[in-house]
């Protein structure tokens, strides 16, 4: 039986991150029984059984979850080892990116019309979550993460830091008065943001003379989305503290307003994570076009 691997590979791969089989027929522009074989002759040239097919979904096997997690990061280093010799080969293909949702809805789509002039062959899948993935497990070529890491598995490219400002809404301020000291702080209502990987409301963070300092604010909202968090705070719902990229257009108008300036907020590190050591060159210059954004 003669097998193209490399291609049949390619094909199951699509397969599970498209989620059916005429999906992924669709993606690759091929015909719908040229999958099927493809997944049939793979299956039989590894003598394992990868998928369990119904008439509604697939599932993969405990094999097939193995295969596709070794199988993911080894097809990716074999294309860019080809893009390697064809450096002026023009980039196409799909580029699968999960990042924050007000990353994706304010700063990136926004400026999507000039990554495509730069690189129109490439189509961008984008997931917009707060929460963490598990790249492989989902076919993501990157993540981009704010905050401390704990992901080891991955690597982490370094975007640079993001300003953290603290505020609230004019009208809240008007109400309930501005805090001037930490101790005034714990006297308000605040937003509070929680974790999604470990479920706990983050401290709130201030650099003081003293060297930094967490401290825990009660508040009435607790929320997990980033757009939530800053119609929250608009709303007069409490005091935020947020990434100043997304805040400073509500600070400009006036909408929102500074306080705590004299207790600063540490900076938070800003990574694009990706799964495997060699750094493709889809991923690479999307990874550069970031940057200039940020």
């Amino acid at each position: 039986m003669q097998i193209n691997l490399f291609e049949a590979i390619r094909i199951f791969i699509e397969i599970v991150e498209s989620g059916s089989l005429t999906q992924a027929a669709e993606n690759l522009q091929i015909h719908r029984p040229a999958v099927t074989k493809a997944l049939q002759q793979l299956e039989q040239h590894s003598g394992i059984r990868l998928m369990q097919r119904t008439t509604r979904r697939i599932n993969l096997t405990p094999e097939g979850e193995e295969f596709y997690r070794r199988s993911k990061p080894l097809l990716a280093q074999t294309d860019d080892l080809l893009e390697s010799f064809a450096v002026d080969r023009v980039l196409r293909g799909q580029l699968r990116v999960d990042m924050p949702i007000a990353f994706a809805a304010l700063l990136v789509v926004p400026n999507l019309p000039d990554f495509y002039r730069e690189h129109p062959d490439i189509e961008i899948i984008l997931s917009c979550s707060d929460r963490r993935r598990d790249m492989l497990r989902d076919g993501l070529d990157c993540v981009l993460r704010v905050g401390e890491l704990d992901d080891g598995e991955y690597v982490a490219r370094k975007m640079g830091s993001i300003k953290m400002t603290t505020c609230a809404s004019s009208a809240y301020l008007a109400e309930h008065g501005t805090p001037e000291t930490l101790e005034e702080l714990r006297q308000h209502q605040v937003v509070n943001w929680i974790n999604n990987s470990s479920r706990q409301i983050m401290p709130w963070t201030f650099q003081t003379p003293e060297g930094t300092e967490e401290i825990s604010l009660s508040g009435k909202l607790v929320l997990d989305n980033s757009e939530a968090y800053i119609a929250a705070g608009l709303a007069g719902l409490g005091i935020l503290q947020g990434m100043n990229v997304f805040l400073q257009p509500y600070l400009n108008s006036g909408r929102l307003v500074e306080v705590l300036t004299d207790y600063p907020v540490p900076p938070r590190q800003l990574s694009l994570l990706y799964p495997h050591r060699h750094l493709s060159r889809k991923v690479k210059v999307f990874a550069e076009w970031l940057e200039r954004l940020l």
